[in-house]
């Protein structure tokens, strides 16, 4: 309780435990591996400020590839309706 200071994850934990938030990991965990497995990791770690190792251990833990990502991106674009 220092002004300045910022919360340990253990303090933060125990006040929303006080609260009736339950544990927060499993939440935390889950969001990481939604937003590597719909976006690149590297965008990702720019996005949110994270390293790129974080960011690229997320992307390999997820078992998702570059080559999923692009198709995924290909399938939302509408298909070009002439040559240009």
């Amino acid at each position: 309780m220092r002004p300045g200071r910022p919360l340990t994850a253990n303090a933060l934990s125990e006040r929303l435990i006080r609260h009736g938030i339950p544990a927060t990991r499993p939440a935390r965990n889950g969001a990481w591996l939604s937003l590597v497995s719909s976006v690149h990791w590297k965008m990702l770690a720019d996005l949110i400020g994270t390293c790129d190792a974080t960011a690229h251990r997320w992307h390999k833990h997820s078992a998702t590839d570059r080559a999923s990502y692009v198709a995924m991106r290909m399938k939302d674009q509408p298909p070009p309706s002439a040559p240009e």
